[in-house]
């Protein structure tokens, strides 16, 4: 790895540990509340090139495990990971690894696209894999689980759409949107 590339790394997970400082939005009917660190996670895979973007989610997450409260609401430790929201949180070195995927195909990767790559990796790869965990974790049928994540979507959506906007006006200041160097 390049130097440049490790401070990418260092940056994007810093960047998700930032948001987890914004208290979170605990919802009544499930244990994995609303946060903004998912924003973090698609940056990452919209700026990062495919090594990068998932280097800093497995980095986030083996900080999380060491002990860092760095998660929404100050949490870290194995416990966090094992809590019924742990799912979302590990799923997200696959969501970084294939949001980066998709937009590294594409020379300069348009608003839609990365609309497209952000919201298929957060909803169609993410939460069956966030939700199959928390089914686990709370001892429910992956149904109930799924009924009970379909609320984030909107909000995921919007995430998404704002990532989207902004990496369209950091497009020409940043090199790496859509670059197909780094890759794994």
């Amino acid at each position: 790895m390049k130097t440049r590339e490790l401070v990418e790394i260092a940056l994007f997970t810093a960047i998700i540990a930032v948001l987890g400082f914004l208290p979170p939005i605990p919802l009544p009917f499930t244990p994995v509340p609303i946060t903004l660190q998912n924003i973090g996670v698609i940056l990452a895979g919209t700026f990062l090139g495919i090594r990068a973007a998932t280097s800093s989610m497995v980095l986030f997450v083996l900080l999380i495990i060491a002990g860092l409260p760095i998660l929404g609401g100050g949490r870290g430790g194995i416990g966090a990971i094992l809590s019924p929201s742990g799912g979302f949180v590990l799923g997200w070195i696959v969501e970084a690894f294939v949001i980066s995927l998709i937009l590294t195909r594409f020379k300069k990767p348009g608003f839609w696209t990365i609309i497209a790559a952000g919201w298929f990796a957060g909803v169609i790869v993410l939460y069956p894999i966030g939700t199959l965990w928390q089914a686990l974790m709370m001892h429910i049928p992956w149904g109930t689980a799924i009924v009970m994540s379909v609320v984030y979507i909107p909000g995921d959506t919007i995430k998404t759409v704002v990532v989207a906007a902004l990496a369209m006006r950091l497009r020409d200041r940043i090199r790496t949107v859509g670059r197909a160097s780094t890759q794994m």
